[in-house]
């Protein structure tokens, strides 16, 4: 294992301890948050019960114009201890505000790590990758078969047999190439109509497929800088019979059969 490959792995092990860290912190901060809002409701249930048991002792206080009586006496006892629950109930929402603070850091300190180790275990990532294809490209990348099965020199025909192949070969391609361009013309005249049916004429259009965007995959590579992967095509083939045909220019010759029966006259 190589450098660049075993500091990737240590790395997405961190990442992965990282990971599990940050959830658990943030289950902590959530939990520790309901903690809070439920210590600030009993907060606040407490302040009201305090609050009616000391206007019932001042109530019976005053009904006892101020004498102590066991009516004052239980409203008293009430009191305090509301008062009591009370104190109790803001010091527990206290430690409760103290550990969410405590774990709301433990939770963005652990978020930060884990997006420190993914911006670096993503850079070592790549940089393996890359030394991968490299590796890969260097051992597997061999020049391009040849995708033409050609002839050994001892079974190669005449000149003449080969003159009239590539003859009727360039006829072919002309007379082909004439039809495309007509083909085509007529094509594009029709494309103009929508679609319908004219006559015996039905013209119909259906949406098109996606297709790999290579000028946008070019950029995307060039961005991150990198060069695009490639794969050698097929060899050009062609076959130049220009020189055949120009000494037979005064002949007129309609087809490909025509011009292989004067070659071969």
């Amino acid at each position: 294992m190589s450098t660049t490959t075993a500091k990737a792995a240590k790395l997405m092990a961190l990442l992965v301890e990282a990971e599990a860290e940050a959830t658990a912190t943030a289950k902590a901060e959530t939990r520790a948050a309901k903690a809070v809002e439920t210590a600030a409701r009993r907060v606040h249930k407490q302040r009201a019960a305090a609050a009616d048991a000391r206007k019932a002792f001042n109530k019976a206080e005053r009904a006892a114009k101020h004498l102590v009586t066991p009516a004052v006496k239980a409203a008293a006892r009430k009191s305090v201890r509301c008062d009591e629950k009370l104190t109790q109930a803001k010091e527990a929402l206290r430690t409760a505000k103290a550990e969410a603070t405590i774990a709301r850091r433990a939770a963005r300190k652990a978020q930060r790590r884990m997006d420190r180790l993914s911006l670096r275990a993503a850079v070592a990532a790549g940089r393996a990758v890359e030394k991968i294809g490299q590796r890969l490209g260097e051992t597997t990348l061999t020049p391009a078969a040849e995708t033409d099965r050609t002839l050994p020199t001892e079974e190669l025909p005449a000149v003449e047999e080969i003159e009239l192949h590539a003859s009727r070969y360039a006829v072919a391609d002309r007379q082909a190439k004439d039809a495309a361009k007509a083909a085509d013309a007529e094509k594009k005249w029709l494309r103009a109509l929508p679609a319908g049916t004219y006559g015996r004429v039905v013209i119909t259009r259906t949406p098109g497929g996606s297709i790999l965007d290579g000028t946008q995959v070019a950029l995307d590579y060039a961005a991150r800088g990198e060069v695009a992967p490639r794969k050698a095509r097929k060899d050009t083939f062609k076959a130049d019979a220009s020189a055949l045909l120009a000494d037979l220019a005064d002949l007129v010759v309609e087809t490909a059969d025509d011009l292989g029966l004067l070659l071969a006259a």
